[in-house]
């Protein structure tokens, strides 16, 4: 489970940072968007709930289970910023059009989503580090299935054996960039505008060490 050492999360940061930089402007046009769903999202179904109220508690539990089905159905979405990151990563440009690439490939993209998401559900359920860790372990299935064209299957597999070799470094990222997120939070949303775009990057980066590079 040791990382490689051609592997580095400072190297990766480093030019996570640079892309994000490079790439700002084809990137901010989906990350606002997406900020503006979220804050109208956020006011309509949780700004007015009574939190000491048990019946107004059962319905948040309710629209919380519904935004966890939509976010499995807008997982193509992330996938296609993912990708955005893995292009950048490549040398090539990028333009906020890029997005539209993974339209062919989102039934398939729910479809792993899904099944991603009922796995990680049970390794909750026994306890929430398992399932934490087959979050990160399939991580990389739904990019490679589109990008290399891989069966479902084959796109899991390769996902869990590459995360597992190199689970040091992915378990770190994604620890790091969690915290990343969270704390754009404490600015009222507006950080997420440059972490996001470097959450991508990061990711993308990561990707392309681990399967374009090994």
């Amino acid at each position: 489970m040791n990382s490689s050492p051609s592997i580095s999360l400072s190297s990766i940061f480093s030019q996570a940072f640079e892309q994000t930089k490079r790439n700002f402007i084809a990137f901010l046009p989906l990350i606002v968007t997406i900020i503006l769903i979220a804050t109208y999202a956020a006011n309509t179904y949780i700004g007015e709930i009574d939190l000491s109220d048990e019946t107004a508690l059962a319905a948040l539990q309710q629209k919380a289970n519904m935004v966890t089905l939509i976010s499995v159905l807008l997982t193509p979405i992330e996938i296609g910023f993912m990708l955005m990151g893995v292009k950048a990563s490549r040398g090539l440009d990028l333009k906020a059009t890029d997005i539209f690439a993974i339209i062919p490939s989102s039934p398939k993209i729910i479809i792993l989503a899904i099944l991603s998401f009922f796995v990680v559900q049970l390794g909750m359920a026994l306890f929430i580090l398992p399932g934490l860790f087959l979050l990160a372990m399939l991580s990389m299935a739904q990019p490679l299935m589109v990008d290399y064209r891989l069966s479902m299957v084959e796109a899991v597999k390769q996902s869990l054996k590459k995360c597992y070799e190199h689970a040091g470094i992915v378990i770190q990222m994604y620890t790091l960039l969690f915290i990343l997120i969270v704390a754009s939070f404490f600015t009222f949303g507006i950080a997420l505008i440059l972490t996001i775009p470097f959450y991508v990057n990061a990711k993308g980066i990561l990707y392309c060490e681990l399967f374009d590079k090994q």
